[in-house]
């Protein structure tokens, strides 16, 4: 990781200097457990920051005035560590910040950089708990709120699958997580007029490395074109249940899996073998053909050989999202800059338009439905087919 230099953030004014580059500074801190089981995640939501700030400043800054210096700190996935975090940031100068890769690190980075007068944007978490009303006045959250990634998994899954009959559940040991099961299988039960039975139903710890137990208890039986495996889990937590229920043969005994948290990284980790898994969260970078999003994933793909997923996404947008209320404010001053995200509006990759609102703090922006499915011939060894982008909801 590259820790910023020593320039002083929060001048307003300013501007190019004789080679019409911008002269000042504006130091934007990025919050996320660079190592550890979730990793993985918050380097491709850290390169979508790395991205953003390369394009802005390589068109003169924000505003023509302020060139972004990203200072990215390791919270190691702990929430305990959010004060220690926030504190190091504002010793270097840092009053502006995003990251936040669960809901539970959302809320104690929210709350510890409040102490320290600076605006953070949860980019990842989905809770919402944690907007409408803001739990502290200087967060906002641009992931999507659970509550609608789960409507449309299970809007599509009653359209895609109206025969399975039985879902078996695994979550993360989170509310949103399990939250996720209860409002996707109250859509599908709305779409499709009868009731839903559930199997077997599992919560594990987010940190949780092994599944082995609840594979082992796991055993569908029966017709599989009538039993489905829903997953609210996302990165290590899918990698280790897809690695470790490979030998038992659970996967193929499903006529669908379907999952809310993000499945790309596991997806591309196992090389074109990923199991078909109907997913749904804020992106896909197949899903859409906008100019802005075919910029962003050219200058992802250029920065890293990759792809770039909903993680990077989220980084990608929050940066814009701040370079957005910079703009608008006229100033880097976190007072000002907090004004500004209040009904702000901007356009993402996906063509679909985010609006902040003025007194949830939550950046509504839509959500995407997808398959992934290993393809050796597809870009880093998955395809991506089935898209329904999904609007904000007015």
């Amino acid at each position: 990781m590259t820790m910023a230099g020593a320039l002083l953030l929060g001048a307003c004014g300013g501007g190019s200097d004789d080679s019409g580059e911008a002269s000042e500074t504006v130091k934007i801190g990025v919050v996320l457990p660079f190592t550890g089981v979730q990793a993985t995640i918050a380097e491709l939501e850290g390169q979508g920051a790395r991205v953003a700030a390369d394009l802005i400043n390589a068109d003169g800054g924000v505003d023509g005035k302020w060139k972004i210096e990203l200072v990215e700190v390791d919270d190691q996935l702990d929430p305990g560590r959010s004060a220690t975090v926030m504190r190091d940031l504002n010793d270097q100068d840092v009053s502006l910040a995003i990251g936040g890769q669960t809901s539970d690190l959302c809320k104690s980075s929210a709350e510890a950089s409040q102490r320290f007068n600076m605006t953070f944007i949860g980019a990842h978490c989905t809770s919402p708990t944690l907007v409408d009303p803001p739990i502290t006045p200087n967060f906002f959250m641009i992931g999507q709120q659970m509550p609608d990634l789960a409507d449309a998994i299970g809007k599509g899954l009653a359209e895609r699958y109206p025969d399975i009959e039985t879902w078996d559940v695994v979550t993360y040991d989170v509310e949103a997580m399990r939250q996720s099961w209860d409002v996707a299988k109250a859509s599908m039960e709305e779409e499709l007029g009868r009731t839903i039975e559930v199997g077997e139903q599992y919560a594990v710890p987010v940190s949780a490395t092994t599944m082995r137990n609840e594979i082992s208890g796991l055993e569908a039986t029966g017709d599989k074109s009538k039993r489905g495996l829903f997953l609210g889990i996302y990165g290590a937590g899918t990698t280790s249940f897809i690695q470790q229920a490979a030998p038992t043969g659970l996967i193929d005994q499903y006529g669908v899996i379907a999952q809310t948290g993000v499945y790309w990284p596991t997806a591309t980790a196992l090389d074109g073998t990923a199991p078909s898994i109907y997913n749904v969260h804020d992106y896909f970078y197949a899903c859409q053909e906008t100019e802005e999003n075919t910029a962003f994933v050219e200058a992802f793909e250029k920065a890293t050989g990759e792809k770039p997923d909903t993680g990077a996404y989220q980084g990608y947008v929050a940066i814009k999202l701040l370079e957005a209320a910079i703009t608008k404010a006229g100033s880097t001053d976190s007072a000002e800059v907090q004004k500004a995200l209040e009904g702000i509006e901007i356009e993402t990759p996906k063509g679909t338009t985010m609006t902040v609102g003025k007194d949830s703090h939550h950046g509504a922006g839509g959500v995407t439905t997808a398959t992934l499915v290993g393809d050796p011939n597809a870009p880093q060894g998955v395809a991506i087919d089935d898209c329904t982008v999904v609007p904000a909801k007015k």
